[in-house]
């Protein structure tokens, strides 16, 4: 009996082991690939121009929801709470520099990493990546940006949609990391205190730069009708206001682009936290 006990705890002390292991390799893997992508990175002084323009000058108006109120919501999946819309940055000018090096720095990234469409940042977040798109929305789940395999994968844009984000809706994918890395902070979004913090994301390509107002966090099911990219904004909209847990109205054009990142949660089986925010278009200061 004593030698059964023996046994087993040595087993389990193995499989303790032996899982720790691996998880210190997959966080090491994951560290390397990531050091991979730093010369792509912006550099410190155009992320900081990127969060002063992120501030937030003004409060909301209207009522706000409690992180208490909004967690219940999105656990029930019930109600959608619609809030008068908070204040957005009025001006949608980048300093000329600024524009040029983010432009430039998304070239070279897809004259290296030809699968390399963009580069994601969100300011007060751990969300600083390369966007990536291939023949499916299966090979990123578990490859690194330079095609090495890697449990945490990439940020990826959904095959079906234009790879210069020119769909009505454009849907990016990334898994929710245990380490808080990829798309962990996306779940944060669905609680109104941290949502009103942090409103704007800002998204570069070789042609251009884009601000991310976000308006709405829902959690949905894996095979919801918000994953359609060929659904008009017309209709998609009043869905997503439907499903919504947090969702700022506000009016929005036929001619208006839509950018959902989407990730892993858990408050029930297959669920999809999703954050969703209109690409306004930046142009450069040198143009006024």
């Amino acid at each position: 009996m004593k030698k059964t006990k023996w046994i087993l705890a040595a087993v389990s002390a193995a499989l303790l082991l032996g899982g720790a292991v691996l998880l210190f390799k997959d966080d090491a893997a994951q560290k390397m690939s990531e050091s991979r992508m730093d010369e792509f990175q912006p550099n410190p002084s155009v992320l900081t121009v990127l969060d002063e323009l992120s501030v937030q000058t003004e409060t909301a108006v209207g009522t706000q929801m409690t992180e208490d109120t909004a967690e219940t919501l999105v656990e029930t999946n019930g109600d959608t709470s619609t809030t008068e819309p908070a204040p957005f940055v009025t001006s949608e000018t980048l300093p000329a520099e600024v524009m040029q090096e983010l432009t430039a720095q998304a070239e070279e990234l897809n004259n290296t990493y030809p699968d390399a469409i963009g580069w994601l940042y969100i300011p007060g977040t751990n969300i600083n990546y390369p966007i990536m798109q291939s023949a499916d929305n299966d090979f990123y789940l578990h490859h690194a940006p330079d095609g090495r395999s890697l449990k945490a994968g990439s940020v990826f844009l959904d095959f079906r949609c234009e790879n210069r984000f020119m769909n009505g809706v454009n849907i990016v994918y990334a898994h929710n990391m245990n380490n808080g890395t990829m798309f962990a902070g996306v779940t944060k979004f669905k609680h109104a205190g941290y949502f009103d913090s942090h409103r704007y994301g800002w998204l570069a390509t070789s042609e251009t730069v884009y601000r991310i107002d976000f308006f709405s966090a829902a959690v949905v099911d894996r095979y919801d009708s918000l994953y359609d990219g060929s659904v008009l904004s017309a209709d998609w909209l009043p869905h997503l206001a439907e499903v919504s847990a947090i969702y700022e109205a506000s009016e929005f054009t036929d001619t208006d682009r839509f950018i959902s990142l989407s990730t892993c949660s858990y408050e029930f089986e297959n669920a999809r936290t999703v954050l969703t925010g209109k690409l306004t278009e930046m142009e450069s200061d040198m143009n006024e």
